[in-house]
Formats: C-alpha cells, structure tokens, sequence
C-alpha cells in the first residue's frame, strides 16, 4: 500500500510517546492512547473528515442481506496474530478486535451484507479449498489464506484476475501496488494484499537491535540510516565485533552472543533488500531470467557473511533446544545473545515485555550507490487476497472487498500501526522513524512470489555448504525447467 508516513509523526512522538513497550506480558495488552502514524495522503489532508477521505469509485447499492463469504486462517496467536483480519462478531476492550468489528458493522450496515469467515488452520485451508474448486462448486466469494498457499492456488489456476473484477482499483492507496506489479504476469493480477491484510504488515521484515549492546559497542544506526551508510559491509563490520564466546567452552551455540541472528529465509531477504533480483519482466509483462554479474555478487556476500559464525541462524540450533525459534532464536536475543535480529517486525510485538531495551531498524542496503530500500514480507505467516476462478459474484465481490480495504485504510490499518506498532511496540521516536522507512518501501521479488528457479533451496545448499560456488551451475540447470514453469502458468488461465 503507499504508506508514506508523514515526518509529522517523528515531531508527535517525541511530545506524546510515553513507556511504550513496557508491558509484562507477551498477551497483547488493551487500548491505549498513542500518536498518530500518517500516511502520506492524509498528511496532505490537515483536519481530516470523513468528507475529505480519498473515495472509492464504487457504486451506492446495498444488497438485501446476502451473505460476503470468506475462507481464512483461524487466530490461535495470543501475541501477533491474535485477531481476525476479516471480521469480529463483538468487541473485547483490544484495539484491533473492536475496530475490525466496528468495520464489520459498518460494511454489514451501509450495504446491507452480512459477512460469513469461516476458518480453517494453516495447513488445511489450501486442500480445502482446492477440493471444492474442483468439484465445481462456490462456497466462498474470497479466499484469504497465507502468502504461499495463496501463490499456489494461482499457480494451479484457481483464482481469478483481479484485473478483471468490476471495482477494483489497484492503484488506490488500500491496495500494495508495489506488491501487485511484483506478482502481476502478463498483465495480470491473481491475488493481491490490501489494508485489511495486517497479518501481512505484521511480517514484513527489519531488524530488531538491542539498543543497550548498541552503546556498548559505541555505535549509533539510526544515524547511519540517515546518513545512507546503513549497507551490508558496514552491518556485518559492526557484527564481527559484536559476536563473542560467552560460556568460553568452544562450542559456538544459543548462549553465545552473535553480531546478527536469523534463519536460513535470512539469505532471501538480503538478496532482495540489496536489490539483487533474479527475474525481471520483458515488454509484454511475463517473467524471464535475469541474472547479472551483480547478483552473483551479491550471492557471494551473503553467502560469505551468513556462514562466517557471526551470525547465527535458528537452523543451526536443531538438536541444541526443543525449539529453535522460541527457545533458540528469540531466547537467545532475549539474553542479550545478539545486537542485531534479522526477522519479521512481530519480533518488536514478541519483545514487549523485554526489559532490555531494543529498537527497530530497516534491512541494510547493498552499497551507498543504491537509491531506495526494499524490504519484503514473510511468505509464510503474511495474508493475502484470493478471488476464486469460478465465482459467479465477482461483481459484488469486487464491489464489497473495495468497500472493505477502502474502509480498513482510515480504520483497522491505522490503528495497528497507531496503537498496537508505534503505541504500544515502538519504544522512541527513531524507531517510528524506521518503522515508516520500511512500510513505505515494502516489496516482493517475482521469484519468491512464485519459486520459478527454485531460488530459496539453492540459497539454503550455499549455507549448508558454507560456499556459494554451486550457485551458477544450480542456476543454469534450473533455468529450462523455470521457462517450463512460467509457460505452464500462463498456460493454466488461457484454458
């Protein structure tokens, strides 16, 4: 979405922000009062009203009470995904819960709807689906599964152009446009992420720092953001003075302390936020491989700095904890075991109960030469919107869901950035600072979005391996079953 975050935030926070954090419970806590996050259109917007809100050029009809049926994940998350994206049937005193139910209520009363989630677990939601597809039938309007089930049913074709849905008009603010020309093929459009999907922002990656260790080290990087210096060379610089045998015994596990920590996805997000992409679209619009001397570069970088022992990787602690990411990644973090963590920004919803105090930084850039950030989403744990190929309702559908993220634009996303992120997440303002770097520079690499080459296993050989060597052959071998792939998929909706 184009959240562009006015600066007028910064100067908010520093009269406003008050012990932000400082919970004693990982249980998202209620409502409180907390600064305004603008986006760059309602900056523009002083004394903002409901008559001087950006519109949605949709019609006035309402519906006669029918049913808007949606398929989505259950929340089972008391800490980051702990409510509905889609809708709440009664309020609780938590500030998300009750203004996605006051969005429910608005949609089912200004159009006359009623709105029907039913949910399913992660793992089941995609079979689901599918078996009902393929046996012709429509028991849903609009699917909302998780990022990589979704690419799935659009690789298998199931699901329908949001080009060629009445309505839908993807370059409004509510829809992420940048995401959108990421994953568009041909022209085409088979999911998209709008400002309903909070589950998605919650899961787009930075970097959680421990502030305390940060002093210690003398070093300062929300400085170095500002002054672009904030590269890879001078992140894993920094690192390798960080990165300490604690215990003294030799072994090098989760109670040492490590310059960066992460997981093996690490080399993915470093990739894309240097900029390194391996496919780019040709003049018509379709995928087609495009891999330079720079990427292999690149490659070679990460490569180099993932596997140097300065920074460790959740994956390595197998066999060492019962539970790499809990009692690994974040347990160690949460022992000062680590000045950088390079995960989703639910890592700063997770440590609000840290009594160390941490801050939130963007992905570092590939050099000083590099114009912007980049900075993608978790292709698991993220949402996103799926129109199912066979609907008779796409109409109405289109109609109801441009309503809806019209609506969670000036609602349910402003109050997850305002109240659950910089209210209650964000511990100071250079923080809230990074925060809008990231929101605004949120993107998707083609390949990730649909695995052509294979990328993300060959990344995790490079690691095993601790060299990047066999990247250009795994490359090359690859890349006729990658033409393949994307030909097939153009092929599934020219049927």
């Amino acid at each position: 979405m184009k959240k562009n975050v006015s600066i007028l935030l910064i100067l908010t926070m520093l009269v406003s922000m008050t012990a932000c954090g400082e919970t004693t419970s990982d249980a998202p806590a209620s409502e409180e009062t907390a600064p305004a996050v603008q986006t760059e259109e309602q900056a523009e917007q002083p004394g903002e009203t409901e008559d001087n809100r950006i519109k949605p050029n949709i019609p006035d009809a309402t519906y006669n009470g029918a049913s808007l049926r949606f398929l989505s994940r259950e929340v089972i998350d008391p800490v980051v995904r702990f409510y509905s994206e889609v809708a709440s049937s009664e309020t609780n005193g938590e500030a998300m819960n009750d203004a996605t139910f006051e969005r429910t209520m608005r949609m089912e009363t200004n159009y006359d709807i009623k709105i029907v989630n039913d949910v399913l677990d992660i793992e089941t939601i995609e079979q689901t689906y599918s078996n009902s597809y393929l046996a012709g039938e429509q028991n849903w309007d609009v699917i909302i599964p998780g990022f990589g089930t979704g690419t799935n049913l659009m690789k298998n074709g199931y699901a329908a152009d949001f080009r060629d849905v009445k309505y839908i008009d993807i370059e409004k603010p509510w829809w992420d446009t940048a995401v959108a020309e990421a994953m568009e093929i041909g022209g085409a459009l088979y999911g998209a992420i709008g400002a309903i999907n909070t589950w998605t922002d919650s899961h787009t990656y930075g970097v959680t720092f421990n502030k305390e260790l940060a002093v210690a080290y003398q070093i300062d990087p929300y400085e170095m953001v500002r002054n672009n210096t904030w590269t890879i060379d001078n992140f894993y610089s920094i690192a390798e003075k960080v990165t300490t045998d604690l215990d003294g015994n030799g072994v090098w596990d989760h109670n040492d302390r490590y310059g960066i920590s992460g997981t093996n996805f690490g080399f993915n997000l470093h990739m894309i936020s240097s900029g390194a992409f391996a496919i780019q679209k040709d003049e018509n619009g379709y995928p087609e491989m495009d891999i330079t001397e720079r990427f292999y570069n690149v490659a070679e970088k990460v490569c180099n700095i993932m596997t140097s022992g300065n920074y460790m990787r959740a994956e390595s602690l197998q066999g060492l904890v019962d539970d790499i990411w809990g009692n690994g990644l974040r347990g160690n973090f949460r022992s000062n075991g680590a000045l950088f963590l390079v995960n989703g920004m639910e890592e700063m919803i997770i440590f609000r109960d840290l009594d160390t105090d941490i801050g939130l930084l963007p992905l570092p850039k590939y050099d000083e030469t590099q114009d912007r950030y980049y900075h993608p989403f978790s292709t698991y744990w993220a949402s996103i919107i799926v129109i199912p190929r066979n609907s008779s309702t796409t109409d109405f559908t289109g109609h109801m869901l441009e309503a809806m993220n019209a609506d969670a634009y000036y609602s349910t996303s402003v109050t997850y950035y305002d109240v659950l992120l910089a209210g209650k997440s964000m511990r100071d303002p250079d923080s809230v600072e990074m925060l809008n770097i990231i929101r605004s520079s949120r993107t998707m690499d083609t390949e990730l979005v649909y695995n052509f080459i294979g990328l993300s296993g060959i990344y995790t050989q490079m690691l095993d391996n601790k060299s990047s060597d066999i990247l250009a052959s795994s490359v090359q071998r690859s890349q006729k079953a990658a033409e393949k792939l994307i030909e097939r998929f153009v092929e599934q909706y020219q049927k």
